[in-house]
């Protein structure tokens, strides 16, 4: 086996990318060299786990595996879960959410598979098809866009900065020794994190062979994310001191660590209420790119305090 194509799927309708996969490989009679494995993290939808598990049974292939999941192993645990399944020499891991964009999308990780040069093959993300058209997810769709989407030259020339588990391929043998790390809880950088441990031992490339993410969330919803990944972003910021000081928002959070805490809890009640009323996306992104740093800053201030940190996710002050 060359490519185990690893799904991992919470609460989401799978029928497009595993449609869009199954065609291609059905098409270039690829059953031998390619597997593909879906492993459900204990979805909490009940319609949706019943329409998932009656597609795939309807789509029986022999190289098709589903296992659900009795329990919820969260963004790294349920990929290591998946390594530890497959048989193949490379490991493609694909977003539930996901749809590949080129006819070739299989095709274009065989051949880098084949031609054996690199260890990891970015293929990169876009928003070229959307399925979630209310006005509500247009600025998810713009910070994506703004963020994420980047051509493969401009990719390579920071290897680490772009990596993205949403569509990566990786040798096997390297994601054994070099797993997600499951001390990230919840939302964010579990992959920036395994991406930079990759950059400092081993070979990456990026391509353009991109998926659509089509899992847009609506304004609120991208807000909460944002702050339920301070925790993660702060482990990051300790794993990895020089991608923190790497990033434009380490500057801010510096400058923003003499304000007293009290005036940052009130620029964070601000923040949030300008952002989630702010009619322009232009704005929104600078709004919320602050609102980052604030919870940052505040959560680094009482840090060096010695007090015990506070649940930004809540929504509330930090």
């Amino acid at each position: 086996m060359l490519i185990s194509i690893l799904v991992p799927v919470f609460n989401w309708d799978i029928s497009r990318l595993i449609n869009s996969l199954l065609t291609e490989i059905d098409a270039t009679a690829s059953e031998g060299v390619v597997e593909v494995i879906v492993v459900d993290d204990a979805s909490t939808d009940a319609a949706l786990l019943s329409a998932n598990s009656a597609f795939l049974s309807s789509h029986s292939r022999p190289f098709l595996r589903y296992l659900p999941g009795t329990q919820n192993l969260g963004r790294a645990g349920v990929r290591n879960r998946l390594a530890a399944e497959a048989t193949g020499r490379f490991l493609l891991f694909l977003d539930c959410d996901v749809l590949p964009d080129a006819a070739d999308f299989i095709g274009n990780y065989l051949s880098c598979a084949e031609a054996d040069s690199h260890d990891v093959v970015c293929g990169g993300i876009s928003y070229r098809t959307r399925v979630m058209s209310g006005a509500e997810f247009d600025y998810h769709a713009y910070l994506g866009n703004r963020k994420e989407v980047k051509p493969a030259a401009q990719r390579n020339r920071e290897p680490w900065r772009h990596i993205l588990t949403s569509n990566i391929m990786v040798r096997k043998s390297v994601f054994q020794d070099n797993s997600f790390d499951e001390r990230f809880i919840g939302y964010g950088y579990e992959d920036i994190e395994w991406g930079i441990r990759l950059s400092k031992r081993y070979r990456i490339l990026h391509i353009d062979n991109t998926a659509s993410h089509l899992g847009l969330a609506s304004k609120a919803t991208v807000y909460q994310k944002m702050r339920a990944s301070v925790r993660n972003y702060l482990l990051l910021k300790e794993l990895c001191p020089e991608a923190f000081h790497a990033s434009a928002v380490s500057k801010l959070v510096h400058l923003l660590e003499i304000v007293p805490a009290p005036f940052l809890t009130a620029a964070d009640r601000l923040l949030k209420t300008s952002f989630l009323a702010a009619p322009f996306n232009k704005l929104c992104f600078v709004l919320f790119q602050l609102n980052f740093a604030v919870l940052l800053a505040h959560a680094l201030k009482r840090s060096a305090a010695g007090l015990p940190p506070q649940d930004a996710a809540a929504g509330g002050a930090p």
